[in-house]
């Protein structure tokens, strides 16, 4: 089987600025000399580009996607939302962002209406067994369960004899909306039971409720066990509200599906005690097409 290429940003560091531009597909004639156009500029490493519903039913390949489908319980607390197209801009440099977004948004207006800008950074990073970590705005340090060495590709590239899915891959990305007024009068205690970690060191909890984030999302806890690559940045905005904006990505959906199946009480009715001070405006799923000979490798659009 050939060498997967991919789309080096997605196992690469977090940027320390990005911006995330969330599509509509609105003129579907246009489709095809737009994606020409848009794969001239997407690098596939300062530039990270998802696939959503309307794009990938227009397109002739192995239907391995599926949409998002949240079960009625889901619906109240991850309302679907539509999106056909997601960039993930990383820079470090907030003004080259600026420019990149405008850029990218005028060149493929003929086709697609920019619904949601979303500026991300990073949050007390530091070094920790060589790699780069961050914390979420909660506090608490984010990726802590993330894979190691060369497990980070096998989780999150796949390999196929499909030479338009070799090399690609299945992205969620989740926009989380913080209540900082709920964070800032809470005590560490009462915090530290909803995540089951310590804010101080991340040590997981001894004994923590069945509410706690660790326990609902333990990946070696399902069968098949549900890793994913997480790639997750705060967010925040002018009227500075913000909070997280989840990402991961995977060889299938089935990893955020069982976790996120478990933390919205599907399995026993319990809710993630993340839903004690955050909610989900918007949920996506996504597919990532291979990067290869310095262009990004998409099948015919019918």
């Amino acid at each position: 089987m050939e060498t997967a290429k991919h789309q080096q940003g997605i196992l690469k560091d977090l940027p320390a600025s990005a911006i995330y531009l969330f599509f509509t597909l609105e003129h579907e004639k246009e489709l095809a000399m737009t994606m020409q156009s848009l794969r001239q500029l997407v690098d596939g490493q300062s530039i990270v580009l998802g696939l959503g519903e309307k794009v990938i039913a227009r397109i002739d390949m192995n239907r391995a996607y599926h949409s998002y489908q949240p079960t009625p319980r889901q619906q109240k607390l991850a309302a679907k939302t539509v999106c056909d197209l997601v960039l993930w801009l990383r820079e470090q440099d907030q003004g080259v962002l600026t420019h990149k977004a405008r850029q990218l948004i005028a060149v493929i207006k003929d086709a697609f209406i920019c619904r949601d800008i979303v500026r991300a950074c990073t949050y007390l990073t530091h070094q920790k067994d060589g790699k780069l970590m961050g914390h979420d705005l909660s506090g608490f340090e984010d990726g802590t369960e993330n894979p190691k060495g060369e497990d980070q590709f096998n989780t999150a590239i796949i390999r196929s004899g499909d030479k338009y899915l070799n090399g690609s891959s299945f992205w969620v990305i989740q926009k989380w909306q913080h209540n900082f007024d709920w964070l800032d009068k809470s005590s560490q205690q009462a915090k530290e039971e909803l995540i089951g970690r310590s804010l101080d060191n991340n040590r997981e909890l001894e004994g923590s409720q069945a509410v706690a984030h660790v326990k609902r999302t333990a990946q070696e806890s399902f069968a098949p066990e549900a890793f994913m690559w997480r790639r997750s940045m705060p967010w925040i905005n002018d009227q500075l509200e913000g909070g997280l904006m989840f990402s991961c990505f995977a060889t299938s959906f089935y990893p955020f599906e069982v976790q996120f199946a478990r933390m919205t009480g599907e399995e026993d009715g319990i809710v993630d005690g993340l839903f004690k001070f955050s909610r989900v405006l918007s949920t996506q799923f996504l597919w990532c097409p291979p990067f290869v000979k310095g262009q990004l490798l998409l099948p015919e659009f019918t």
